[in-house]
């Protein structure tokens, strides 16, 4: 009987449901999506080091089922609200609680199940989708698959059983407290006030503001050091920001309100009273709602822009590090022995050469030499950043040498007089090297004195001198007769590397020299292949778990923001059918339900925004050196804050028209 009952309900109710199903079946379809990316057979054989893609998705999915429980039991709240007055005038008829608590319970599971069913064919949708993403950054081709793993449908599975569990014992709960009086009259009630007197309201809203600014600039100040208590710095900025956020959300709106309601001009224009006094009553009697909104809406931000400058900064490793097919480093020194080694580590990079010549197809290789006069002549402006390199004194190149790794690259070579001098290095140099150029500094070498030609950070890799942050290039005569720091040799091939081609040269063996009490073992060469694999497994590691979160969390931003936008609809319908008797035109009514829908949705952005934009200036800083020269962090923010806009305006259009058509139904009654 009673299972009949739920279903008769849930056939009748289904449009009132209709937000309820929307937001279980996005949850799931995503949090199956990603499941099924990261379980797929193809996916983890890319890279042995993929596998690890499962693990770190099983981790941000422990995080997303607290999440969507509290998204699910909020939007359960939601339907209860609705039909409360139903539920008590069941109780009036002699229904018993449990009963009626029994029949809620059970209309939300099977809505539930068919909503959780459904979510696997547009998880399937979706799987493939992301699936296609992560083979294309692969260069690999991919193939629409039908085929499920069992694994992911199980965690799924599982993840529905613990969120319900949750969700539906919370109801129950709710439900047990309830009186005919609550049930009947339910809908209409207001939330309580969080803040109960205005007095000092302002400033607190000040107050929070300045520990906003504090906790801003305590996470700037976190990326500029490296010291035992910067993560202390970091926490207290994250305590901060979080007060910040929800402080700002309370007293926002008596704040907004205060300032129109002293311009009467504004305050009786048009419709602006009945707007800004809805908006008030929303941000004052729900601020904790709308301070967990903006909460996830800064960490949705800041998570899909952090997946936007990883994804840069590991493409600008690979670049930095393999610039070419092979690199073959250390084979010799007359500097320091204990590094590079001479002897049979010497004889072991050639055995590496051999094998490469007789093993692959070569269409250019350079074999140089850096070298030095182990003086700071240039390093002296740039020895207080710390690490130059291997060695701290300067590293000079031979301009055909450079000019040469230049053409490999496919970059235009320079050219250099007998008596000129040029330097290029990375980004972490950048300000040092604008130094350079302002002091004209010139050097000398055996005997020669060289102007400074001109200084960049363009076309400069990392792998050219194991790991030195600038280079000194020279004219090929001037460096006779200088130290040799490290020989290399590097190589293009016709056909692309790849992680089989480093394990087939570790094979071989590697350099071992002293260290101490022991011999250390190092491996010489940088292969692209394996690079590539390594970074682009790792990229979509961190960016894909940041993704994840990032459309979850917007999911959950846009449904509650809907479900509390349409509960307005609920109670603003007498508002709304008293004004089209006074006869206010239907186009002016539609205009105001946009102004109220606007503020709702406009209040929980406005500081996230600020807080991501000025996040952006400190995430630049911590991942400056490591991300290409190309690489604007102000255009990454915005065009995130442009995708969250896109996805969230698609919540603000179907709540607009959802709202309108819930005042035009009472309308026509």
């Amino acid at each position: 009987m009673l299972s009949k009952l739920a279903i008769r309900n849930v056939k009748r109710s289904l449009k009132d449901y209709i937000i309820y199903i929307v937001t279980v079946v996005m949850a799931f379809s995503l949090i199956f999506a990603f499941n099924f990316v990261s379980f797929s057979k193809e996916i983890t054989e890319l890279s042995a080091t993929m596998d690890n893609l499962k693990y770190a998705v099983i981790f941000v999915s422990i995080i997303i089922v607290f999440v969507i429980a509290w998204l699910i039991n909020y939007t359960m709240r939601f339907m209860f609200e609705k039909r409360s007055k139903e539920f008590g005038t069941y109780m009036i008829l002699g229904i018993e609680k449990k009963q009626i608590n029994r029949l809620f319970l059970l209309e939300n599971l099977i809505l539930g199940i068919i909503a959780f069913i459904i979510s696997f064919f547009i998880g399937i949708i979706f799987g493939n989708i992301f699936s296609a993403i992560v083979m294309n950054l692969f260069e690999m081709p991919y193939q629409i698959s039908l085929k499920i793993s069992l694994t992911p449908v199980l965690l799924s599975v599982l993840y529905f059983v613990l969120i319900y569990t949750f969700t539906l014992f919370r109801s129950s709960h709710r439900m047990k407290k309830m009186k005919i009086h609550d049930l009947l009259y339910l809908e209409k009630k207001n939330e309580e006030k969080i803040w109960k007197k205005k007095k000092y309201r302002n400033v607190l809203f000040i107050i929070f503001v300045i520990m906003g600014a504090t906790g801003l600039y305590l996470c700037d100040y976190f990326f500029k050091i490296m010291e035992p208590y910067m993560m202390l710095y970091l926490l207290v900025a994250i305590i901060l920001l979080i007060i910040s956020i929800y402080g700002i959300t309370f007293t926002l709106g008596d704040f907004i309100l205060v300032f129109i309601s002293k311009r009467k001009k504004i305050k009786y224009s048009k419709d602006n009273l009945f707007v800004v006094k809805n908006f008030e009553a929303k941000s004052k009697t729900i601020g904790m709602a709308l301070g967990t909104l903006s909460l996830l809406i800064t960490l949705n931000l800041i998570c899909m822009n952090m997946s936007f400058v990883m994804k840069d900064a590991y493409e600008n490793n690979i670049e930095q590090q393999a610039p070419y097919d092979i690199l073959v480093e250390g084979m010799y020194s007359e500097v320091d022995e204990s590094w590079t080694g001479i002897g049979d580590n010497r004889e072991k990079a050639w055995e590496y050469i051999d094998y490469i010549h007789q093993n692959y197809d070569i269409t250019d290789e350079l074999h140089y030499q850096i070298l030095t006069l182990k003086s700071h002549q240039v390093s002296k402006y740039i020895d207080d950043i710390g690490d130059n390199g291997l060695y701290d004194y300067d590293s000079y190149l031979k301009v055909s040498d450079y000019n040469k790794l230049l053409e490999m690259l496919g970059v235009d070579t320079i050219e250099l007089k007998d008596d000129e001098y040029f330097v290029t290095g990375d980004k972490t140099v950048e300000e040092y090297l604008e130094k350079i150029e302002k002091s004209n500094e010139k050097i000398t070498i055996n005997g020669k004195e060289l102007s400074l030609k001109d200084t960049t950070i363009k076309n400069f890799r990392l792998g050219w001198s194991t790991g030195n942050s600038f280079i000194i290039v020279i004219p090929d005569d001037v460096a006779k007769n200088m130290q040799v720091v490290t020989e290399l040799y590097v190589f293009n091939t016709k056909n692309e590397t790849t992680e089989e081609d480093n394990m087939k040269l570790e094979e071989i063996g590697y350099y071992e020299f002293p260290d101490g009490d022991y011999i250390a073992k190092y491996f010489p060469l940088t292969v692209r292949g394996y690079m590539e694999a390594m970074n682009k497994s790792a990229m979509t590691i961190f960016s894909f778990s940041l993704l994840y979160i990032s459309f979850i969390f917007i999911t959950v931003v846009g449904t509650i923001l809907s479900i509390q936008t349409l509960s307005d609809s609920n109670k603003n319908k007498y508002q709304y059918k008293l004004l089209e008797k006074l006869g206010v035109e239907k186009n002016q009514i539609h205009k105001t339900i946009r102004k109220q829908i606007t503020a709702n949705f406009l209040f929980p952005i406005i500081y996230p925004i600020i807080i991501a934009i000025i996040t952006a200036f400190s995430i630049n800083r911590l991942f400056y050196a490591v991300t290409s020269a190309s690489m604007n962090y102000l255009v990454t923010i915005f065009i995130t804050i442009g995708i969250f806009l896109v996805i969230y305006g698609i919540y603000y259009i179907a709540t607009y028209i959802t709202f309108k058509n819930n005042i035009e139904d009472e309308s026509s009654r």
